[in-house]
């Protein structure tokens, strides 16, 4: 009797089932929300990133700039051009950059070599005093001097870290004629000078 019931009920079950709709669409929602979530934050990684590569090209311009407006640069005012220039960075935290600025001399052939480096923070790579440098074409002024500048940022994304880790920004250097130079060195070559060093050439 009972097999002969549940026999009968099973059907009825089934197209219960069958034509129920409730709670479809938070089933669906449920479904859709881990992607629009990853799509979400994805987009926010990639629009943080835009605007902290921005951030590091407006720093890298801002420390060429500044320095070349010196004659003479004792190393205090060295310093005091790469904590000014950090401010560009906000609201990104200043300390996950590095930044380098470097005098390079072009020679009578226009190869140009590092009179000297300065970097920030300390340990930060930089060119040593008569390395070789390669110039944009509009920089191979013989008997010139320029100043480079170049500064990278760690940024780590909130979503990519897992995925992709830190991504280091920038390293792409930007070269500025001095504006007040001082001739020094052999050749007398305008440029500006280190307070703790001699002009070059005379590596």
């Amino acid at each position: 009797m009972s097999n002969s019931m549940d026999k009968k009920r099973t059907p009825h079950l089934w197209r219960r089932f069958r034509d129920a709709h409730d709670g479809v669409a938070a089933v669906e929602f449920a479904m859709v929300l881990p992607v629009l979530l990853v799509a979400y934050f994805g987009m926010v990684d990639v629009a943080q990133l835009v605007m902290a590569n921005r951030k590091v090209t407006q720093l890298t311009s801002t420390l060429s700039d500044l320095t070349a407006r010196l004659q003479t640069a004792p190393v205090s005012e060295i310093v005091n051009i790469f904590g000014a220039a950090s401010t560009v960075l906000l609201p990104y935290d200043a300390s996950k950059a590095s930044m380098v600025i470097s005098s390079v001399i072009v020679d009578s052939a226009g190869v140009g070599r590092v009179c000297w480096s300065s970097s920030h923070p300390a340990g930060t790579p930089a060119p040593a005093r008569g390395t070789t440098v390669s110039l944009p074409d509009s920089a191979k002024v013989p008997n010139t001097s320029v100043i480079m500048a170049s500064a990278s940022y760690r940024f780590t994304p909130v979503l990519g870290e897992v995925i992709v880790g830190t991504v280091t920004l920038g390293n792409h250097p930007i070269f500025t004629r001095p504006r007040n130079g001082k001739a020094d060195g052999s050749s007398s070559i305008e440029q500006i000078v280190r307070s703790d060093v001699t002009g070059c050439p005379g590596y």
